[in-house]
Formats: C-alpha cells, structure tokens, sequence
C-alpha cells in the first residue's frame, strides 16, 4: 500500500513532447538491445537447427500465441486501461482492489488456455506435423507457455497502468537476454527437441521476472471462488470478448498463413518467411513496444478530451516516424549484407519479402498509434469490425499475391494491408472522434516516405549497380535523417536547449 501512495510524481504525470520522445527512444534502444540478442540467437538457432528447425519454432509460436488470444478474453488490455484511469483520479485502496480483480481472472484465462489447448490440440497435429494425429500430447506442451505468458502479460498491464514504465523497459530488457541463455544451450543439447523445452523455459522465465517486479508495488490476493470478484471482473470481459475476437482473427492469420506456405512447400519455405517476418515486421518495430507500455495508459487517461487526446495522437506518430524512418532508409540499402550477418546464405532468398515489408513497418506507425484510440474509448465493436475486416483482406491478399508471386508477394501483401489499415483507422477516427493529422505531422511523414519509395526503387527494383545503390541510398538515408532531426528540433524543448548550448559556445 505504501509503494502505490508513492508512484504519484512528476516523471509519471508527465505528457510533454520531450516525455513522449524519451520514453519511445527508452523502448526503442530496449527492442534495439532485443534486436541484437535476437540476431544472435536467430543466427545461432539457424546453424544448430537449420530452416526446418526455425519453421518448427514458428509452428509452435502460433499455437501457443492462438492460445493466448483465444483466453485472455482481453484482460491485459482493459487492465491497462481501467488501472490506467484509477491511478489518474482513484485511490491506493481503489487501485490494489482492482489490481486483485484482475489477477483473479488472468488466472482463470490462464485456466482456460489449457482447456482449450485439450480441445484443439489433435486438430493442431493433424495439420502443422505431416497429418499425424498423434503428436497433440508435444502440442499440449504449448499450453504451459501459453499460461506462464498470459500471467506475465496480466502483471505486466498492472506495470504499465500504474506508469511503471522503466521497470517495463528493464523486463524487457532482463528476458530479452534470459531468452538467449534459456535457448541456445537446450538446442545445442537437445537438439530439435530443444525447441519445446526451450520455449516452456523462456515462458516460465517471463512469469517469474514480471512477478518479481510487480509484486513489490501490490502484493499477491486472488479470490478465485469469490462470486463478488466474479461479478467485478465481469465489465472488463464484456469490453473485452470483442478484442479477444478480434486477436482470434489476428491470431488465425498466424495459423493461416503457415498452412498456406505448407501446403504448397517445405518446413524450409515456412522458416524463410519467418525469418523475414522477425526482420522486417518483428526486429524493425523498433519503437512499438512503447505505445502499449507508455502511450496506451497516457491516451487512455485522456480519452474523454478531444483535443488533448488529438495531440497525444499526433505526438506519437510524430515520435515514431521521426525515430523509425531513417532507420529503414539504412535497412533496405544494406537488406543483403543484414540478411547475411543475422543469419546464414541460406536465408538471402527472403531479400524481396524483407525489403517490399518496409512500408508496412513505415505505415505502421501512422495505423498503431490511431488504432489504440479506439482501444483507449472502449469501443470494442468497433475495434472488433475493423480488425475482422482487415484479417479477411489480408488472408486473401496473402493467399493471391504469395500464389502468385512466393515471399516476394508476401512482402507486397503485408505493405498493401498496412495502407489500408491506415485509410480506414483514419476515417473511422476523424469522423467518429474529430481526429485529425496536424498539419506538420502530416508533410512529415509525406517527406519520410518519399524517402523510403526512393530507397525501394534505386536500392532494389531497378537492379543497380552497387555504386548507384550506395550513391542513392546514401542521399536517401541523409534527407531522412536530415528530416528527423530538423522535426525533433523544432518539436522537443530539451533538443531546442542542447542546441542553444552548442550555439553559445560556438
């Protein structure tokens, strides 16, 4: 109770620019660090196991993220957001009721999951093992990841609602590295056998590392047979049955798209496209991890005011496209040289998928921000219909363009599913909320694409020499650094001091 009266102070209540800037570079330099150790474990895991062995762990990562989906009824999410409004206007006594609320029924989803898993786990062996029927007792296995991951997303939220944004971003720092030593030693030993035991290991690790965080600000009380809680709990499962819904859909592409690589090519394909997905969808979401972890309970505090929760918006598109878009001008001139460091030259069939990925990654960071809108008003039917919509155009998309075109059309899949995420989010936010781009905001992002087409065009599809490819590159790479930073000085106040500093001294 004393830690909750203390969290209170001007670094949680703070919403300025320079906020907003330095905590999505906090989380950026986090998942720069996750990165790099995903580099080396990818590239480890590549030489012990090979492309059937990374297609193995991306069959087993979809069960169990289905799994998640599937019974976490959306708590997490809601949890953030109701802990979020409790620590803005609510009480210590408030906040650590709802913070046993919640953990009651993390654990009854965390229950759920391995019912679940029961059920389909035959119907999971039969397509994703060659249609033996008779692996589901290692596909049970998943549930046990699903569970520890569902315990540490619930202890995580309460983190995040309650502002605790650096302990977020040591956790992720703490299982980003624990993952590598979890891994690496079980697969050297264990071989493809490895792969189960190492992600039951990395779960149990996830669960332990978020309890030994949270437990220290609200202590540990679930009642799992009180009617009472049961009662309490009950709004936040009726917002969230329609994003548990919506991550079903998002959750069924996962499953979806493997099986439409499978049924027409190798384990080895299938370890191709993940590993270009970890790159270009996964590694260089370089900045999203902070919109769940710092922006997400900072809109959701201002969701009834228009204009304040228009300029955290704009704010963070701003961030994120000023922090991102540099980044891959850089990655689609060097796309061989990374695929070659990250993994082996095995993997250099996936340059296509990786480089036409990158506009989904750029537009990602208009759609995610605007999206969350939606999550932080409530509106679940509405998120529900939209993803729903997006999950449909994006099978079929995937389906026609992969058919046609193998990894490369997966990439154009994944980019044209991004534009119209983007489109249709902004509709619906303008014409339901007031949203609107600030006008800075949006010449912004319009120079940084132009931009990144340019790198595109002259890096990859007209085949230029590696002079051209450097030469153009190069220019690219410095008009969008050139565009970043001129935004961050005109936007952040501590840039504009900095440079004052540096002025007076020259």
């Amino acid at each position: 109770m004393e830690e909750l009266k203390k969290l209170h102070n001007a670094e949680t209540n703070d919403t300025s620019y320079d906020h907003v800037l330095k905590y999505t570079g906090v989380f950026g330099g986090v998942q720069g660090l996750k990165m790099l150790v995903s580099a080396l474990r990818m590239k480890l895991t590549t030489a012990l196991l090979g492309g059937w062995g990374m297609g193995l762990i991306s069959a087993y990562n979809a069960v169990w993220e289905f799994l998640n989906s599937a019974s976490s009824m959306g708590i997490p999410l809601n949890a953030t957001r109701r802990t979020s409004e409790l620590f803005e206007k609510g009480t210590a006594e408030e906040i650590e009721h709802q913070v046993m609320v919640i953990r009651t029924w993390v654990l009854w989803s965390a229950l759920l999951s391995v019912l679940i898993c029961l059920f389909f786990s035959p119907v999971i062996s039969y397509f994703f093992f060659d249609h033996d029927w008779n692996r589901w007792p290692v596909v049970m296995l998943t549930s046990l990841v699903a569970v520890s991951n569902i315990i540490a997303e619930g202890e995580c939220a309460i983190l995040k609602g309650l502002r605790q944004v650096r302990k977020v971003a040591v956790i992720e720092t703490i299982l980003a590295i624990g993952t590598l030593l979890c891994t690496i030693p079980l697969y050297y030993i264990l071989g493809i056998r490895g792969v189960i035991v190492g992600l039951i290991a990395c779960g149990f690790l996830s669960a332990a590392v978020h309890f030994s965080f949270s437990l220290r600000i609200v202590s540990y009380r679930v009642k799992p047979f009180s009617q009472t809680t049961f009662v309490e709990g009950l709004p936040l499962i009726k917002v969230g049955i329609p994003y548990v819904l919506a991550g079903l859909a998002n959750s069924s592409l996962q499953l979806i798209i493997p099986a439409i690589i499978l049924a027409s090519h190798s384990m080895d394909e299938l370890g191709y496209y993940k590993a270009a997905w970890a790159l270009m969808i996964g590694y260089s979401g370089l900045v999203f991890l902070a919109l769940e972890s710092d922006y997400f309970p900072r809109l959701s505090a201002v969701n009834r005011d228009t204009e304040r929760m228009n300029e955290t918006v704009n704010q963070q598109i701003d961030v994120c496209t000023l922090l991102i878009s540099p980044f891959l001008v850089l990655l689609v001139m060097l796309m061989p040289i990374v695929l070659q460091v990250l993994y082996v030259d095995e993997f250099l069939v996936v340059t296509g998928m990786a480089t036409l990925s990158v506009f989904y990654t750029f537009l990602r960071c208009m759609s995610l921000p605007m999206a969350y809108s939606i999550l932080a008003k409530g509106h679940s039917i509405a998120y529900l219909v939209l993803e729903v919509c997006y999950a449909v155009l994006f099978g079929l998309l995937f389906w026609w363009l992969y058919s046609s075109f193998g990894l490369v059309g997966a990439g154009i899949a994944f980019s044209v599913g991004a534009l119209y995420d983007v489109v249709v989010y902004f509709l619906y936010c303008h014409f339901r909320y007031g949203f609107n781009f600030r006008r800075s905001t949006f010449l912004f992002c319009i120079g940084q694409f132009i931009c990144l087409v340019a790198a595109v065009e002259y890096c990859y599809l007209v085949s230029p020499s590696a002079e051209e490819k450097y030469t153009i590159g190069g220019v690219a790479f410095i008009i969008s650094s050139a565009l970043s930073i001129y935004q961050l000085l005109h936007r952040s106040d501590c840039a504009k001091c900095i440079l004052r500093k540096f002025r007076r001294k020259g």
